[in-house]
C-alpha cells in the first residue's frame, strides 16, 4: 500500500503507531498547514464534514480528532497559533461509526479514508488519512457547500474553483478483451472479459454481448436468438452489482457452434459516470486469426458485418 499523510507526518507505517507517538508529537509545538488539521475531542461531527471535503477537493491530508486545544504562540510580533500539550479525548463511537457518518454526509461519498483509532478509558483518539480525491468537489452535507484548502483552513470553493474540480474528475476506463479457444472444427469456446484499466473504481458496470454469424451458442448467461437487421445474432444484457477494480474482471463465457465462417462479437459497456462504448472482434475459424475493432479503430462495423454474411 502507498505511504499516506499519516506515514509522512509521523515517520513510521500507520500500523505502527500507538497513542505514545501522538502524545510525544504534541509534546512540542505543532502548527497546522495545507495537509494538517488539529480538532479538539470535542468537535462535533458536522464540523468534520467540510473539513474532509476541503482535504478532498485540494491535495489531501491528515485530520486529528483529539489534538491539543489551541494556544497562541507569540514570536516577536507574530502570533501563531499551536497544539500543545495533552491531547483531548473525543466520544465518537468508533472508526466504523465515524467513516459511516463521513461517507453519508459528503457527496460524492468519499473512497479511500484511511482511519486509525486509539480507543481508551477517557475517550478516543482518530488519525483521519484524507487522499486527495479523483472525483471532486466534493459536498459538505451540513450546508450544502463545497470547501477547498487554503493555507491552514477550509474556505467556501468560489464558482471558478467549483468549475475547475469537476472538469479534473477521472472517470474509470472500462475495456474488453477475448480468449478464443477451439473445441473442434465447428465449435469454440469463448470468454469475453470486461476490465476496468484505471484507478478510479467502476460502478454499476452493464454490457451488452451480441454474437453474429453463427449457428448456436451455450451459455450460463441468458442469450436469445433475435432476428436483427444487421443480421441474425445472439443476444444477452446484463449488469453487476460489484466494483471493478484494476485487480477483478467480469468474465462472460460461452460456447459456439459456427459455420466455419467469419463470425463476429460485439460487446458493448458503460457505468456510472462512463457513457456507452463498444469493441468489436471477428474471429476466422479456419486460419484462427482475430480482428478487433472500436468506436475509433479497424474496419467500419457495419462493413464487417455485411462481409462476414457474404
Amino acid at each position: 500500500m502507498n505511504d499516506g499523510f499519516i506515514e509522512s507526518i509521523f515517520g513510521k507505517s500507520r500500523f505502527d503507531i500507538n497513542i505514545e507517538d501522538i502524545i510525544e508529537f504534541f509534546s512540542e509545538p505543532q502548527e497546522e498547514s495545507s495537509i494538517l488539521e488539529f480538532k479538539s475531542g470535542d468537535v462535533e461531527i458536522n464540523d468534520l464534514f467540510k473539513e474532509v471535503a476541503a482535504f478532498l477537493n485540494t491535495e489531501g491530508g491528515l485530520l486529528i480528532v483529539g489534538a491539543p486545544r489551541e494556544t497562541n504562540k507569540i514570536v516577536g510580533k507574530t502570533t501563531t497559533k499551536v497544539c500543545q500539550g495533552d491531547i483531548t479525548y473525543s466520544s465518537f463511537k468508533n472508526k466504523d461509526w465515524l467513516y459511516q457518518k463521513l461517507a453519508s454526509n459528503i457527496v460524492p461519498s468519499p473512497v479511500n479514508l484511511r482511519i486509525e483509532e486509539f480507543i481508551l478509558e477517557k475517550g478516543n483518539v482518530f488519525l483521519i488519512d484524507i487522499p486527495q480525491s479523483n472525483t471532486p468537489p466534493h459536498q459538505s452535507g451540513a450546508d450544502g457547500k463545497y470547501y477547498i484548502r487554503l493555507e491552514r483552513d477550509a474556505k467556501p470553493a468560489p464558482h471558478g474553483i467549483i468549475q475547475a474540480l469537476f472538469n479534473k474528475r477521472k472517470l474509470p476506463l472500462l475495456s474488453a478483451d477475448i480468449t478464443i479457444n477451439k473445441l473442434d472444427d465447428y465449435k469454440s469456446d469463448i470468454v469475453v472479459s470486461i476490465r476496468n484499466q484505471s484507478n478510479v473504481p467502476a460502478e454499476k458496470v452493464s454490457f451488452l454481448v451480441d454474437v453474429y454469424n453463427i449457428k448456436f451458442i451455450e451459455s450460463l448467461h441468458n442469450f436469445e436468438f433475435i432476428k436483427d437487421s444487421l443480421g441474425d445474432k445472439y443476444s444477452v444484457s446484463n449488469h453487476s452489482n460489484q466494483i471493478l477494480v484494476s485487480v477483478i474482471n467480469i468474465p462472460i463465457r460461452f460456447k459456439v457452434t459456427h459455420l466455419k465462417k467469419d463470425f463476429l462479437i460485439f460487446i458493448g459497456y458503460w457505468c456510472r459516470d462512463l457513457d456507452f462504448e463498444f469493441q468489436y472482434f471477428t474471429f476466422s475459424p479456419e486460419n484462427e486469426t482475430m480482428i478487433n475493432g472500436s468506436r475509433l479503430e479497424g474496419p467500419l462495423l457495419l462493413d464487417e458485418l455485411k462481409r462476414i454474411q457474404l
